[in-house]
């Protein structure tokens, strides 16, 4: 019965013909190759279909793996008004002076390496002063800022220090500031170092009139003074903040938290 049927099924896929003077022919039979293949396909489509849905999903993954980006051994984040899109190089420099103040590669690849992600966030004032900045004739040399696309840079920064990717934070003073008084996320660095905190170490005053230190200004670390690369990328007025351990991302980790600190201390020194 079952031969049957495929002899049916072959039948139903031969050629009429049809000769000059419109009389028909008998049917051209398909060629062995091509009636093997039919019936292959009859039998085994299912499984073909699921071998290449299999094989697609593998190369997919296995294009995804070779074109992914090693893990640094840490992330750095930037916030302030100053950006790296025009200055890869500058970017490229900096990168690779902080990672000379890594004690240990951390990850284990025999490489010492930063990521830094940044975000150009602007004041209020800092938006005003570029776009009243003139060069020496009084010709207008600011760059105009969107309000709109700062706010944006601004959430997009607030968003990802909730990843606890990064524990090590350069931001302008404002954002120092505004951060230092809220006290939510920024780690008070007080006990790491000891009775003598460095000389950029920017005290808080909080209302019930303790003290506590949540960054140091970078023009006063040996990091700005012995490192043109970063003397060219960065304002001397940053400051150098450490996260708090969070339940998320990288600071939620002990050992990779601790690594963190431990970068910080020798940038601040």
């Amino acid at each position: 019965m079952r031969e049957h049927e495929r002899e049916e099924k072959l039948e139903a896929h031969d050629i009429r013909r049809v000769a000059p003077d419109g009389s028909p022919r008998p049917p051209r039979k398909h060629g062995k190759v091509y009636r093997w293949l039919d019936n292959f396909w009859y039998h085994h489509k299912w499984l073909v279909i699921g071998g290449l849905f299999i094989s697609v999903v593998l190369l997919v993954c296995i294009l995804q793996m070779c074109g992914r980006e090693e893990e640094p051994d840490v992330t750095v984040v930037m916030a302030g008004p100053y950006s790296f899109t025009t200055d890869e190089a500058g970017l490229t420099n900096l990168q690779k002076c902080l990672a000379t103040y890594l004690a240990e590669d951390i990850n284990g690849d025999d490489s010492k390496t930063v990521k830094i992600n940044y975000y150009s966030v602007y004041s209020e004032q800092e938006i005003k002063d570029e776009a009243a900045r003139v060069d020496e004739e009084g010709n207008p040399i600011g760059k105009e800022i969107s309000t709109a696309q700062n706010a944006q840079e601004y959430d997009l920064f607030r968003q990802y220090l909730t990843t606890g990717d990064a524990a090590i934070v350069f931001v302008s003073p404002w954002l120092f500031e505004e951060y230092s008084q809220k006290s939510v996320c920024l780690a008070d660095v007080s006990a790491y170092f000891g009775e003598t905190p460095p000389a950029g170490a920017a005290p808080t005053v909080m209302e019930d009139g303790s003290t506590r230190i949540y960054g140091v200004r970078l023009a006063d670390t040996a990091l700005w003074r012995e490192n043109s690369a970063v003397r060219n990328a960065l304002p001397e007025n940053t400051y150098i903040c450490l996260m708090q351990p969070g339940i998320l991302g990288n600071n939620s980790d002990v050992d990779a938290y601790n690594a963190a600190v431990a970068f910080y201390l020798s940038l601040t020194k």
